[in-house]
């Protein structure tokens, strides 16, 4: 399944840059993340962690790691991998992300994510009705929570 939203928060596209590559600090707004910690193993910028939501009935809690593939600021283009698994449900997620920074004006930015998302196991038995609205409320609170952090 292939997603895009777009959200325009009130940032510059520079300070935005900088919040979003520090990963510890953007994960801090990501809904229902959890026990982000960086992965020593040499094989690159590496994360692992928790995330907690609730898809439909399903509360799932899904533990994985994550991999920024690219940070291209000529660009204004970030690109990341994540793999993460529910045991007790018994599926999991492979997805790819990237977000583009478009400036809209001098301290506005558009945020544009493109995901690539592979549901595994009985997480492949929901809709993709059901997927794309979570998606699309999961990026929004995000967007909710960043701007938040620039107004504070």
């Amino acid at each position: 399944m292939k997603f895009e939203q777009r959200c325009r928060l009130a940032v510059a596209r520079d300070r935005l840059w900088d919040f979003l590559m520090n990963v510890p600090d953007m994960a801090g707004c990501v809904p229902g993340a959890e026990r982000l910690a960086v992965k020593h193993d040499g094989t690159g910028e590496q994360y692992t962690g928790q995330l907690r939501v609730k898809v439909g009935p399903i509360g799932l809690r899904l533990q994985g790691v994550m991999t920024v593939q690219e940070k291209n600021r000529p660009a204004w283009r970030i690109v990341s991998q994540a793999e993460a698994r529910d045991r007790r449900v018994g599926g999991g997620v492979f997805l790819t992300v990237c977000m583009t920074l478009d400036e809209t004006e001098t301290d506005a930015t558009e945020l544009r994510i493109v995901s690539e998302v592979r549901l595994m196991g009985k997480l492949g038995e929901f809709g993709q009705a059901v997927i794309r609205r979570k998606a699309d409320r999961l990026v929004a609170e995000f967007a909710r929570n960043v701007a938040a952090r620039f107004e504070s």
